[in-house]
């Protein structure tokens, strides 16, 4: 699941950037109307927004599993379904 998070943050950012790209050297600025240009540019630059948070709480998601797996282990190296004798 921590790869999955790890591709979903890494495809926004690279969403984001390409983004930005468009906005910078593609978009038509000196128009207030909405040219195709401008539309992909905010269109990437919201994917690249939803796919980072979507990462961070698949990664976040993950780290809390592995956290409640670690807090639910006997001590002394017992499974629970069959605790050391003591």
């Amino acid at each position: 699941m921590t790869r999955l998070a790890v591709g979903l943050a890494a495809s926004g950012g690279v969403s984001l950037v390409a983004g930005m790209l468009v906005a910078i050297v593609i978009a038509d600025h000196s128009s207030s109307d909405s040219s195709p240009s401008s539309l992909i540019a905010i269109v990437l630059g919201s994917i690249g927004i939803i796919l980072v948070v979507l990462g961070c709480v698949l990664f976040a998601a993950a780290g809390l599993v592995r956290l409640r797996r670690w807090a639910s282990r006997t001590p002394g190296g017992g499974s629970p379904s069959r605790p050391t004798p003591q």
